[in-house]
């Protein structure tokens, strides 16, 4: 069933408001007028006539004169002129309302039916009244966040394809030369094999816990534990894996700061920032700090490395969102680290924060709640 559209209905209604005030106010002004003028000849009869009642000479029925007819007929047509002038009044301010009403809308359907063939980068204009203005800017609100998206997804596309591609390229060519008897099978390339196949399941593993912590799947073991260890431990574990020029330590208060959370996720936490610190600090130190700050535990990684520019850092956290757009080699990944790191922080009742300065370094890390140490905390 097609309905009518806005314009007509706010045209109409209007429309039959005013005439329906017309209407009465004449009705009402008609009677008011007559019965005034009756009084005022009953009052002073002086160009009436008098029919005399059955009870002598006295005034009767009064009957209007050629001049009162005539005034009365100027009032029947002076309000018909007033109601046609109204009317006409009436039908354009409807009009002109209406269109006021109705052109912000057709542009927000003109809008949604280009972005729903493809054309992300339509925006509308912000005008009207304060509802449909408010519309305009939750559409283009959703058209930009839309927009987001599709960047983000072709980058995905494009970040997981190069990923894939170089260690898969690697494999086949590797495979193909030993299988052709061209290159020996040693332990150096089985060894380089087997380098390639855990940068694959990493991969792959990156993109299954993602999409589980975006359903909302992931489950956790909760336990008090101390953060000050778990970051020990962590800092000391990283510390093998860098290169001389780099330092890693961990600087913690001296009383325990317990938690209640999966020590498992949060160290999963720590190794994603440590790795991302490692990855950008050629030289230098990285420090795990640990503070408490006003009811929460208090875990930031500070490296000196290259920094993150001041446009990407709101954006760090965002899926497959990379500030490496060049995707070198010894800052590979799709951008699911940090993403993955926010959902465990958030899903246990924490925040994440970052601060950096470019060529200076960066600061990335994440509260959670503390909670008191009056029971045995988890090895």
């Amino acid at each position: 069933m097609r309905r009518s559209r806005l314009i007509w209905q706010v045209f109409i209604s209007i429309l039959a408001v005013s005439l329906a005030s017309i209407f009465v106010t004449g009705i009402i002004a008609r009677e008011a007028l007559s019965s005034a003028f009756q009084s005022y000849l009953v009052a002073a009869p002086t160009h009436m006539s008098v029919v005399q009642g059955h009870g002598g000479m006295g005034l009767g029925r009064v009957f209007l004169g050629v001049a009162e007819q005539s005034f009365m007929s100027g009032v029947d047509r002076g309000i018909v002129l007033s109601a046609l002038a109204a009317v006409l009044f009436a039908a354009l301010t409807a009009a002109l309302l209406a269109r006021y009403l109705t052109r912000p809308l057709r542009k927000l359907t003109d809008g949604a039916k280009a972005v729903a063939q493809g054309n992300l980068e339509h925006r509308v204009d912000v005008n009207g009244p304060g509802e449909v203005s408010d519309l305009a800017e939750a559409f283009n609100e959703m058209a930009g966040s839309l927009q987001e998206s599709e960047v983000f997804r072709r980058r995905l596309v494009s970040d997981v394809a190069h990923e894939l591609r170089n260690p898969i390229a690697a494999l086949r060519a590797q495979a193909e030369a030993m299988s052709e008897g061209v290159l020996p099978m040693t332990e150096e390339r089985m060894s380089s094999i087997v380098e390639d196949l855990s940068h694959l399941s990493r991969l792959v593993g990156d993109l299954q816990e993602f999409s589980t912590a975006e359903a909302g799947g992931l489950r956790y073991d909760h336990e008090r534990f101390d953060m000050c260890e778990l970051v020990t431990r962590e800092a000391e574990r990283t510390s093998l894996l860098v290169s001389g020029d780099v330092t890693v330590s961990a600087m913690c208060d001296a009383e325990p700061c317990i938690v209640d959370a999966d020590a498992f996720r949060v160290a999963q936490v720590l190794r994603n920032l440590l790795g991302n610190a490692v990855r950008h600090t050629r030289q230098g130190s990285i420090t795990v700090r640990v503070d408490r700050a006003q009811g929460w535990i208090r875990v930031s990684v500070e490296d000196t490395g290259e920094g993150i520019p001041e446009h990407d850092l709101p954006l760090i956290f965002e899926r497959f969102y990379r500030a490496d757009t060049a995707r070198a080699a010894t800052t590979g990944g799709i951008g699911l680290g940090l993403s993955i790191s926010k959902h465990i922080v958030e899903d246990q009742g924490g925040q994440v924060f970052a601060t950096s300065t470019e060529g200076v370094g960066s600061i990335i890390g994440f509260l959670l709640p503390e909670v008191a140490s009056t029971e045995p905390v988890a090895p």
